[in-house]
Parts: C-alpha cells; sequence; structure tokens
C-alpha cells in the first residue's frame, strides 16, 4: 500500500458563527493518487474482468455515482508495465498507455498500474447499468458492469482500506484542525465538545455531491439529504459537498453530539439519501459529567410524569455497544415506612418502553436493583402484540435514594418518543413461607396497560429451597408469574393447579439462588376482578446446584407468555446492568 500526503485548503463553509478559510490540512491515502492492494481480489477474477468499486469504501455492490473516485481492478497492461500517476489538470483520460470507459464515455485518470486503476466517474452519466471497459497499452480491453446512481457514499480511511480510522480532523471554529490519528496511525482523543462550544468532526469521502436536496446549491450544499450518527446517537450535519481543489473529493462537517463524551472507540455511520457510507471509527475523550435527575417530591405530582425522550436526552452506553436515550427520576425512601415497595408503570406508544432501577450509593456510585421491560403488556391471556410498556414492582433496599430511569429496550437502541411514567408505594405485600392468603383482585390494584389487574408478593428464600406456590379462585381462571429480585422471569404457571375446570395456577421449583422473589397473581384477563387463595409453602431443601433454574413443568395446556417475550424478560440483569451512564453536561 502506498499513501501519499497532500496538502490542500478547505473551502470557505458557513457553520454556525464561523467560517473555516484556507486551513492547512493533510489528506492520506488515495485522494490524488494510487493506493495500491494487492491480492485484494482473486487473479481468477483479474484475468476475466474489471471490478471497479468506490475508492474510499471499497463496497462490493458496484455503484458508483457521477464524478465519484473510482477504483479499477484486474489484469491490465501499461506501457512498460510501468505506475503511472496523472500530474496535471485537467486529468487525462489516456495514462501509460491505458484509457478506461464508462458507459461509453472517457473517465479521467488520476493513476494506472497493471492491477489497478483510480479514475473519475464521468459526471455526465445517467442512472442505470453501465460496462465499465478498460483498454490497455496494447489494446487489449478488459470489461466489467457496474450500477450508476446519484449517489455512492465512501469515507476515506487512513488505512486505504475502507475500514478503520477516517481521515478526518476536528475543530469548533477558533481552534486549528487537529487529526483524528496520531502520526504512529493510533487513534488520538476526539475532544466531543459542549452544548455551548460545538466541536466538529471534518471527514472526506467521495460519491455524495450529487445527492438530491432541498436547495443543493446552498451554503450546506447537500448536508440535508445526510444523516450521520456517532455511536448511535444522532449527529447534525452542518455542510456536505465537494472539496475545492481535489476531483471527485467530497467533504463532510459534522456536530459532535456531547453526550458521547468518555464512549472511547466510536462507530460513525453516514447515510445519503438512504444508501450507507463504509462506517468508520473515531475515539472520543472526555470525561462522564455526573448525572442528572429529577427529583418526583418536586414536581406537582410525583405519581404522574409525563415525559418525551429527545435526542438531546442523556444516554447509557449498552455492553452491546450500542447507546440508549434515557430521562432518569429520583425516589427519595424514607426510614420508618411498614413497606418500602415501588410499583412503576411505563406507557409509551412511540417506543419499546423499559424501567431501570438504581440505587444511589455513599459517593454517588449506583447499584442495578431491577428492571423491566415487559410486564406492562400483560393483557388477554398473555403478552398483548404490538404492546411494549414495562411496569415494576419490587421492595427497596431500605431507607435512600433511588433513581428510576426511563429508557428503551435493546432492540430499540436510540430510540426516542413521549411516554408516561406513573409511581405506586406500598403495593407489594411481604409474606413467608406457610402463607395461607385470602385474597382480592380489585380494581384498585395495580393494572398493566393491557388491562390485566395485578397482586404482588414478594418472600425472601435461599438457594435450593424446594418451593410451591399455589393460587385458586372461583371467580377467574389463575395464572402465576415468579420473577427474580432483579426482574427477571423465573418461571410462571397457568393450569397445573388443577381445580375446577382445571383453572388453578401451580408453580413447583427449586430456587436457583439466595434472594427475593416477587410472586404475580393476576386473572391475565383485562377488568377482570374476584376473589383468590394463594399459599406458599417450603417442601424441603435440595443440595444447591450451580446454575440450576428449575421452572414449573406445563403438563396442562395454558395461556403462556411468549418464547420471544420470556427470553427477553429473563435477561433484564445482564442487559440493564451492563449499561454505564454517559451524559450531557
Amino acid at each position: 500500500m502506498k499513501i501519499i500526503r497532500q496538502h490542500v485548503h478547505l473551502p470557505r463553509i458557513s457553520v454556525g458563527r464561523f467560517d473555516w478559510l484556507n486551513r492547512s490540512v493533510v489528506i492520506a491515502g488515495a485522494v490524488l493518487t494510487a493506493v495500491l492492494f494487492t491480492g485484494w481480489l482473486p487473479s481468477a477474477v483479474f484475468a476475466q474482468q474489471v471490478v471497479a468499486v468506490n475508492a474510499a469504501s471499497f463496497a462490493s455492490d458496484r455503484v458508483l455515482a457521477p464524478e465519484t473516485i473510482g477504483a479499477a481492478f484486474g489484469a491490465f497492461k501499461t506501457t512498460n508495465d510501468q505506475n503511472y500517476s496523472a500530474s496535471t489538470t485537467p486529468l487525462p483520460t489516456t495514462l501509460g498507455g491505458v484509457k478506461i470507459t464508462v458507459g461509453g464515455t472517457d473517465a479521467p485518470l488520476l493513476f494506472t498500474s497493471n492491477s489497478q486503476i483510480n479514475f473519475i466517474v464521468p459526471a455526465t452519466l445517467a442512472d442505470g447499468t453501465v460496462t465499465v471497459t478498460v483498454t490497455n497499452s496494447d489494446s487489449s480491453t478488459r470489461a466489467g458492469t457496474n450500477t450508476i446512481a446519484r449517489t455512492s457514499p465512501g469515507i476515506f480511511t487512513l488505512s486505504a482500506s475502507g475500514i478503520g480510522l477516517p481521515i478526518g480532523q476536528t475543530t469548533n471554529g477558533t481552534t486549528p484542525l487537529t487529526n483524528v490519528y496520531n502520526s504512529d496511525g493510533s487513534p488520538r482523543d476526539v475532544n466531543p465538545g459542549t452544548v455551548a462550544t460545538p466541536n466538529f468532526l471534518v471527514l472526506y469521502g467521495t460519491g455524495f455531491r450529487n445527492a438530491p436536496a432541498i436547495n443543493p446549491t446552498d451554503a450546506n450544499r447537500v448536508a440535508e439529504a445526510v444523516t450521520a450518527t456517532i455511536q448511535g446517537v444522532p449527529a447534525d450535519v452542518s455542510f456536505a459537498g465537494p472539496l475545492g481543489g481535489f476531483t471527485g473529493v467530497d467533504q463532510i462537517n459534522i456536530r459532535i453530539p456531547p453526550q458521547v463524551s468518555g464512549l472511547g472507540i466510536v462507530k460513525v455511520r453516514l447515510s445519503v439519501n438512504g444508501r450507507a457510507a463504509n462506517v468508520v471509527i473515531v475515539r472520543m475523550g472526555g470525561s462522564t459529567p455526573p448525572i442528572t435527575s429529577t427529583d418526583l417530591a418536586t414536581l406537582p405530582n410525583p405519581n404522574q410524569v409525563n415525559g418525551t425522550l429527545t435526542v438531546s436526552s442523556q444516554i447509557q452506553a449498552g455492553g452491546d455497544g450500542r447507546t440508549y436515550f434515557f430521562d432518569a427520576y429520583s425516589y427519595t425512601q424514607a426510614s420508618g415506612v411498614t413497606n418500602p415497595s415501588l410499583a412503576i408503570s411505563l406507557n409509551s406508544t412511540q417506543f419499546d418502553a423499559a424501567i431501570a432501577l438504581y440505587r444511589v450509593e455513599t459517593g454517588g456510585n449506583l447499584t442495578f436493583i431491577a428492571a423491566d421491560d415487559q410486564t406492562g403488556a400483560l393483557g388477554n391471556g398473555g403478552d398483548v402484540p404490538g404492546n411494549g410498556n414495562a411496569l415494576l414492582a419490587v421492595s427497596l433496599p431500605g431507607p435512600g435514594t433511588d433513581l428510576i430511569y426511563v429508557t428503551s429496550t435493546e432492540v430499540e437502541p436510540n430510540a426516542t418518543g413521549s411516554y408516561s411514567l406513573q409511581i405506586q408505594t406500598g403495593l407489594v405485600q411481604a409474606i413467608a413461607y406457610g402463607a395461607n392468603i385470602a385474597g382480592t383482585i380489585a380494581t384498585t390494584d395495580l393494572q398493566t396497560s393491557g388491562g390485566d389487574y395485578l397482586d404482588v408478593y414478594s418472600f425472601a428464600g435461599s438457594q435450593g429451597d424446594q418451593v410451591q406456590i399455589k393460587l385458586t379462585s372461583t371467580a377467574f381462571d389463575s395464572f402465576l408469574i415468579l420473577n427474580r429480585s432483579n426482574g427477571d422471569l423465573q418461571t410462571f404457571d397457568d393450569n397445573n393447579g388443577g381445580g375446577s375446570q382445571a383453572r388453578d395456577a401451580l408453580i413447583s421449583l427449586t430456587l436457583p439462588e439466595t434472594g427475593t422473589f416477587y410472586i404475580i397473581a393476576t386473572p391475565l384477563e383485562p377488568a377482570r376482578t374476584g376473589a383468590y387463595t394463594l399459599t406458599l409453602t417450603k417442601l424441603g431443601a435440595a443440595p444447591p446446584t450451580e446454575g440450576a433454574e428449575a421452572v414449573a413443568t406445563k403438563s396442562v395446556p395454558g395461556r403462556v407468555l411468549s418464547d420471544d417475550n420470556r427470553s427477553r424478560r429473563q435477561e433484564n440483569e445482564r442487559r440493564f446492568a451492563a449499561r454505564h451512564v454517559v451524559i450531557r453536561d
């Protein structure tokens, strides 16, 4: 691989309240001359055809846009088998005895060799399928086919392979442009900027200047046709268009969202009129600022909150490399409360809702307590399709302050939209082995957005305890759900308790761990009420088995929670505990 460094000057581009005028930068790799790749394509392919790709992304789809810098690979023949680079402008259409035509039109040439040709896709080509023909110095020819489209975005990378660090800089408009890489090619920490003083990421590519835009001749050129995200967080594009003085080279200026401060290596994704460019990475510097939260006690109605997740909300970084917007609300539990528990409902029609609850420890550290992303969807006989609401009922670990996170599930990273949050206290009833509860499902009970009323009980158990839970009722078809202390679903049952018309529920299992478990008793039917009996029995203690997760046997057909939602319920702790908090300043 050969890397050529060229000094270029940025054109005057109005970005916010400042201009960039003739600032010297360094562009490396395949901008005006060749990046030599060997063995990139099989020699058998070389012998048969011309394979032309975007010279920045090297995307295999063979889509090229007019005025894009293309790279053609194949078995070619230059004069004296030498490499040739263009040294004059306008660029020649014959170089080293070799020429290339795209759709019958001669293409300007940047570089020719016996295995690679860098060229400019003719500006006059219409969209559609074209033939790319190379005529060698010995008059032999090679040909291949490509698709012409208005856009074929690619971002130049330091490795000249379409992956890794981009050839790019950052500036806030008053500071000099700073490369996103060090002199040894390692990533340099990028300043994420602030809301008051934003920092901009300047990238160089090819293939997006002709994107259909609302006004392609205005100061920001085709910026409105480009969308950008940094680690999934939407980032404003302030300019996208040709880089003056360099044939085929385009420039894009992206405002860095300050929420990504401290994330480390992040992915930058661009899409031009729906067509994705190659993904590049930068290393985001900065530190994690403190969490901001709204104290529920300061609100006019601390039990009912209406809010909206936006692209300016705080973010959590997930263990899966994704990010998730969230709002935080603090709840302080006073000492001396006889039933320190919370029932939290989160409803949204615009995103798949998830609740996470954390205890604020001494020094401000957070300890994960529990999470839920689906219980609110309980409706007529199971999870209501299309209902992504959450409901979390837990006992609190004594007096203290807890943070309630309103966020989205792992299937909807960076989701936004309005939501309704409801907080109720004292609804979780603590019981112990030997309990025989005569209860009633009433309209004053906790209710899911799917319409089901619930009673929630908690009990302390030890790993290896053999437990039996039974729910009987003549007023409704009983349904039992057993959750772990972290909100994970342990198991559920509908009809194994037998009874009249096999309507009683029974869970028998060996507890897989020591801790608090939650029993949800419900008719699993919207608006259904009535009396019931709940018993909790310890049958004995079995030797602890590492990893044991016994579940009730579903020997009698009945209503069930879907397999998809069951698996999602069982992974709450792993997913939410793995997220860490990164927020705006």
